[in-house]
């Protein structure tokens, strides 16, 4: 059974479900989405920093284009054999003294809200597998250069100011998309003034960066990640079925390339993609469901 979304969640929700029903070119600034963002505030970021049990490979954190190295800072106990994990957190809190930006990620394993919301998003689309995640930043100090996603973005700005500035879309692409230079990402296309409660949806592609010119910014975003079956996984598929009905020796390429051209096309083939496609999005409703669960124990309340 579906849990209501926090009514914040569900006005984020409807804005993304109008940029899905006629998708833009490029972007969608929504101002006012939300009134007063409450659903994440800073106070809750700070307590999931403070979790005792956080691991390095959750936060990105970066001070001067410089990434601040948080595996230094694990050490461990050992208890009856087991070792007990831990980060100490004095450098973390002291690179964030000085300015550095936070990114927090897995925020749907963190908040089970979050996790209802972010279900809405993977249901809405044919096969997507969506992250949900925090970006914290100080004036002048970013997490990321200006890069773009091979996924579409949805953004909720959540406290504090940040700028971002668009370029010219270019081809969607897996490699070679992040840190982009400025001869890449070329001229400014749009610069946007993100406030708390403003949203905005960006398409894979398009060339994007932040600028924090306000003391300080947090925005959630949401990568709305494709999990179809990969040109590799395709592929490989195609590539077994073709080791068991290969074409004659001794044939020209163009005629092994139009066998295995059919393997892709035949109907067989191409319901074996469906299936696999549904079998995938089963996983993820499983996996949403799962995290649902994991939220919380309860079972000791009744002892309090």
């Amino acid at each position: 059974m579906k849990q209501k979304l926090h009514k914040e969640l569900q006005a984020l929700f409807d804005f993304y479900l109008k940029q899905r029903q006629n998708p833009p070119a490029e972007f969608t600034h929504g101002t006012g989405v939300i009134n007063n963002p409450s659903f994440f505030k800073v106070s809750d970021l700070q307590r999931h920093l403070n979790n005792p049990l956080l691991r390095p490979e959750w936060v990105h954190v970066k001070l001067n284009d410089q990434r601040i190295e948080l595996e230094k800072s694990c050490f461990y106990k050992t208890v009856q054999g087991r070792k007990l994990d831990f980060m100490d957190k004095g450098r973390l809190n002291n690179e964030i003294n000085k300015g550095a930006a936070v990114v927090l990620e897995g925020i749907d394993i963190l908040d089970a809200g979050v996790n209802d919301f972010v279900a809405r998003l993977d249901e809405s689309l044919p096969c997507v597998m969506a992250n949900s995640v925090v970006f914290f930043s100080q004036q002048e100090n970013e997490a990321y250069a200006g890069h773009c996603d091979a996924d579409d973005v949805l953004v909720v700005q959540l406290a504090g100011k940040k700028t971002w500035q668009l370029f010219k879309p270019q081809q969607r692409r897996y490699a070679g998309i992040q840190e982009q230079s400025e001869q890449q990402l070329g001229p400014v296309m749009h610069e946007i003034d993100m406030r708390p409660g403003d949203a905005l949806y960006v398409r894979a592609g398009v060339p994007h960066r932040c600028l924090t010119k306000a003391p300080f910014s947090m925005h959630m975003g949401f990568d709305l990640v494709d999990n179809s079956p990969t040109t590799a996984e395709i592929a490989g598929e195609a590539s077994n079925q073709y080791k068991h009905a290969c074409e004659l020796p001794y044939e020209p390429p163009s005629k092994v390339i139009d066998r295995y051209v059919g393997i892709l096309k035949s109907s067989e083939f191409q319901q074996a993609l469906v299936e696999a496609t549904e079998y995938k999005r089963g996983e993820i409703a499983k996996f949403r469901e799962m995290l649902g669960r994991s939220a919380a124990v309860r079972s000791l309340s009744k002892f309090n």
